[in-house]
């Protein structure tokens, strides 16, 4: 930063400082205002002798713009890692215009204050877990919905619930860790929820947004918190992102391959999540992408050829390298689907 006569400022350069009126202390330009022609008439004309300007090569953000910068990369990286614009890389045709309808619902999303200035908040507490888990449940959420045929007003009430849904740990960040909170913090984790319903209340947030928000570990047979609510007496959103954060949960932090998720929904469906919501997920969430580097429960290493064919985590797969990881002369081809005691062990 440098302090610049007037008489010397061209246009093209950023103030630093706010530009403010001697007689009456009124702010006559914003920090961050890049200098025109007109508005250095402007204040030569009201007497300022100098201004603070940015020094060359300095940039000039708030952390505002790089979070919605970053959050719209992520948001769409994931969905388009999930579902891409290839016909063939997904499960079905309508898989490709639900992620363009999720991605641009993203944009919609990251329009609202609220948002960006808690995932802000999210960010700094714990990037690794709070911020990305929120992103990645985001994502995973708005495929669902747009797999069950949701409205577009419905896809953005559950991504932006999607995104703030663990709000409230903000207010406990002790607790803020990708394991299963152990006693006694139990009974405060369980707080959570609650925590962030009133906080998006109060900053704002629609009222069923924030609903969605407070219901999302209610369990289908009345297990879960804070209400015991059960079967569809449980929001459909706030269904689908419970699916969807155990899932990144499980897969991302609790080191479960993605079929093991997948047996854990198969086996809960209709005890903990809604049956329906595990076979949107499962039939059009192409868990192993086309294309993916996997290793194989036989040790053998191949790619993902085909995920149309069979549903859920068990793609085809053709394999490149045997189990003592020497190349093969002749690839071969696995169905998965076929080969019921062979799976996916990890993506390389």
């Amino acid at each position: 930063m440098e302090k610049i006569k007037t008489e010397n400022i061209t246009p093209g350069m950023i103030l630093v400082e706010p530009v403010i009126a001697k007689k009456n202390d009124r702010v006559l330009l914003r920090s961050g205002v890049k200098l025109t022609s007109k508005r250095i008439n402007a204040i030569r004309k009201l007497g300022v002798e100098e201004v603070a300007i940015a020094s060359q090569y300095t940039l000039l953000t708030e952390p505002e713009t790089t979070t919605i910068k970053e959050l719209n990369y992520l948001i769409k990286r994931e969905i388009r890692r999930l579902a891409p614009d290839d016909p063939e890389a997904n499960t079905s045709d309508q898989m490709v215009e639900v992620s363009k309808k999720a991605r641009a619902i993203t944009d919609k999303i990251l329009r609202s204050e609220e948002v960006i200035k808690f995932s802000i908040r999210m960010k700094i507490l714990d990037n690794e877990f709070f911020f990305k888990h929120s992103v990645i449940t985001c994502a995973l959420s708005l495929l669902v919905a747009g797999a069950m045929n949701l409205s577009d007003k419905d896809l953005f009430r559950i991504g932006t619930a999607a995104l703030l849904h663990d709000l409230g740990l903000g207010e406990m960040p002790f607790l803020i860790k990708p394991e299963a909170p152990e006693e006694p913090d139990n009974a405060l984790w369980k707080e959570h929820p609650t925590y962030g319903y009133y906080l998006a209340k109060e900053a704002g947030v629609s009222r069923k947004i924030c609903r969605l928000i407070r219901l999302h570990h209610e369990k289908w047979n009345g297990s879960g918190f804070p209400k015991g609510l059960q079967g569809e007496e449980i929001p459909l959103g706030a269904r689908i992102i419970s699916l969807c954060e155990t899932y990144d949960t499980l897969t991302r932090h609790n080191s479960y391959p993605p079929h093991e998720a997948i047996e854990y929904f198969y086996g809960t469906g209709d005890v903990i999540f809604d049956s329906n919501v595990v076979k949107a997920f499962t039939n059009n969430i192409a868990v192993y992408p086309l294309g993916s580097l996997v290793r194989l429960s036989n040790k053998e290493v191949g790619v993902v050829v085909n995920v149309r064919k069979n549903k859920g985590p068990r793609p085809i797969v053709r394999v490149y390298y045997n189990s003592v990881n020497r190349r093969l002369e002749n690839p071969k081809i696995i169905d998965l689907g076929e080969e019921k005691t062979t799976f996916i062990t990890e993506v390389l």
